[in-house]
């Protein structure tokens, strides 16, 4: 008979942030209880307990782990600008396009208000780096002639951040098999380097 190996409690507590991502992407936040949770993996409410002492730290757990995830989408800093700015953006579609929960908790107002005060300070920072991140290679982009300059870097910043949370929120958006929907994916950011490439650039 096989021995079951019993997790590590580091192991148990990103098997419980997991959940809770899981949870709230599939069934939203009013789902998550600590019933579903509990069930979700398997163990009694009891247990989690065991791990974590409240359900914000629970909380703030589920944040430390997402925010570890899109810490890894940061590209090298010494890329071309270009290059910079379009591998973020994939890297984020293909974490966060097939994993809602955690699309939620960097994009939803909700997680804002509900999260504790320190972890949804945590996400403030992660969203102000990124956005530091993107329009740092904007302004070197216009600055070696590889982005456009004649619209201001915070302006052109706007359609950037939007076509990626688009392709976020577009179910499918980061498959990586060769269908429809990743074609699509291709040709959305292929339009959006044509939009901010200087236009003498731009291919016909």
């Amino acid at each position: 008979m096989a021995t079951r190996t019993r997790k590590s409690s580091a192991e148990r507590r990103e098997e419980i942030a997991r959940a809770v991502l899981h949870i709230i992407g599939r069934r939203g936040l009013t789902s998550l209880t600590m019933s579903t949770l509990a069930a979700e993996i398997g163990v009694t409410s009891g247990a989690l307990f065991r791990h974590f002492e409240t359900r914000d730290d629970i909380l703030r757990e589920v944040v430390r782990h997402g925010v570890a995830k899109i810490d890894r989408t940061f590209p090298d800093k010494s890329l071309p600008p270009l290059e910079r700015l379009f591998t973020l953006a994939r890297n984020r579609i293909r974490l966060l396009g097939p994993d809602p929960g955690l699309a939620w908790l960097l994009r939803s107002e909700q997680a804002y208000l509900t999260l504790p005060k320190d972890a949804v300070n945590e996400l403030r920072d992660v969203a102000r780096r990124s956005r530091r991140f993107l329009l740092k290679a904007i302004r070197d982009g216009a600055a070696d002639g590889s982005i456009r300059s004649d619209i201001p870097p915070e302006v052109l910043l706007v359609p950037i951040i939007g076509t990626i949370h688009t392709l976020i929120g577009t179910p499918g958006a980061a498959q990586h098999v060769q269908g429809k929907q990743h074609r699509n994916t291709s040709r959305v950011l292929a339009a959006l380097e044509r939009m901010i490439i200087p236009p003498r650039s731009a291919k016909s």
